[in-house]
């Protein structure tokens, strides 16, 4: 018969769960390297000067198609029927999830085997990477559920079982409370980018910050060996990396750029735009030319006035150029109040259109993107535009609050 919470012989202490990349988590818990996740599994630890005996250590299971049901009221319960993203509201969609092998689904059971909580982590095999989403717990089980051994106890399980697959997970952490952040800070997720006033949680406006927990062979073996060459207005957010990452020399660069203004006119006429809606809401925004391979496509999302998940192929300048100028005049089309992009940090030219467009560095980012030909992770800038204030009722935990200080956010004109 399951219990409630196992005594448990493992005792360590918060130093030693502190980790700062995914090697040192796993020595912490070198004692459970079989987790099974299929019939239900826990992990049993006890943190010396931690109480936490009252509260339930869930038995941790791979989502199955009987549970969409419950994982869809977890949702509509802890956001109040008010999460922007619909598509964990979808029976098929999470369906789809569940049975997917590019997605890890769990749930979390008390000994009667209800469903408590539930937790994501997507899988992008052809870039080495991972994205933890969603760590639920019903209402009236907060404060109840020991949700630091659920969580660490699927990421142990996913580290093991994709070593030499994924090198990087990472998430987009809520600053309306640094619960999630601890917790995950714990597993080696540290804070190198800032998204401000991105989503929209609660009907509120909330800023998240980006946080990775790396594989440290994805920073010292296989990083690209190309010298970073930014901005100086990047400088901060790369000496911010740097003191976490230890990434070494890089280059300061001013590029004055000349664009051909007869080829901008010709790019100008053959520029083409598409836009896919889905049922969830989502508009897929593809700028295009004729008679080329370039493109520039973004995500939109009406519900929380964004546009993410940039990406782009460009011959040249001009055709950056032309791309970054509908990028901003779709942003006021369609009213998003956040927009950002990925930008090399190899090439200031691409860098300064970007900065020129009124985008700012917020978020120096190593290894970020694996490049398939040269078989190394690549850094790269977060820019991003955001258009109102930024909230100023975020909590953070200190390297969150170190990180915007080296990016120079003010609190009501105070450097925090």
């Amino acid at each position: 018969m399951l219990v409630e919470e196992s005594i448990s012989n493992h005792l360590i202490t918060y130093n030693d769960l502190y980790s700062d990349f995914i090697f040192e988590f796993l020595q912490s818990f070198d004692s459970r390297k079989n987790l099974d996740f299929r019939s239900g599994d826990r992990l049993e630890f006890s943190i010396s000067g931690r109480h936490r005996c009252n509260k339930i250590n869930p038995l941790i299971k791979f989502a199955e198609p009987e549970d969409v049901d419950d994982i869809i009221s977890i949702y509509q319960d802890i956001y109040e029927n008010s999460y922007p993203y619909k598509e964990m509201e979808d029976p098929d969609e999470i369906l789809a999830m569940i049975e997917s092998q590019n997605t890890e689904f769990f749930v979390f059971q008390n000994f009667k085997g209800e469903n408590l909580g539930c937790f994501t982590l997507i899988l992008d095999f052809q870039n080495k990477m991972g994205y933890t989403r969603g760590l639920n717990i019903r209402k009236k089980y907060l404060g109840r559920v020991d949700v630091l051994k659920a969580f660490m106890g699927c990421f142990l399980g996913a580290c093991i079982k994709y070593d030499d697959k994924i090198f990087r997970w990472y998430g987009e952490s809520r600053t309306a409370h640094s619960k999630s952040q601890f917790i995950m800070r714990l597993c080696g997720f540290r804070p190198v980018g800032f998204y401000p006033n991105k989503d929209f949680f609660y009907n509120k406006i909330e800023s998240d910050i980006l946080i990775i927990s790396y594989d440290e062979r994805a920073l010292r073996e296989y990083r690209s060996k190309k010298l970073p060459l930014i901005l100086p207005k990047i400088e901060n957010s790369f000496i911010y990396s740097d003191k976490k990452f230890n990434l070494g020399d890089y280059e300061l660069f001013f590029p004055k750029i000349r664009l051909d203004t007869k080829k901008l006119i010709k790019l100008k006429r053959k520029l083409k735009k598409k836009i896919i809606r889905d049922k969830f809401g989502y508009h897929d925004i593809l700028f295009y030319f004729t008679d080329s391979e370039s493109y520039f496509k973004f995500l939109y999302t009406p519900r929380v006035q964004n546009f993410e998940k940039t990406k782009y192929k460009v011959k040249d300048l001009e055709e950056l150029y032309i791309f970054a100028q509908e990028f901003k005049n779709a942003a006021k089309e369609f009213n998003v109040r956040y927009f950002e992009v990925f930008v090399s940090a190899y090439n200031t030219e691409h860098q300064k259109i970007f900065s020129d467009l009124g985008m700012i560095p917020r978020g120096y980012v190593p290894s970020w993107k694996f490049n398939d030909k040269s078989k190394s992770f690549e850094d790269y800038v977060l820019f991003n535009h955001n258009e109102e204030k930024i909230a100023d009722n975020m909590q953070l935990l200190e390297e969150g609050k170190e990180l915007l200080r080296y990016l120079g956010y003010t609190i009501e004109n105070k450097i925090i």
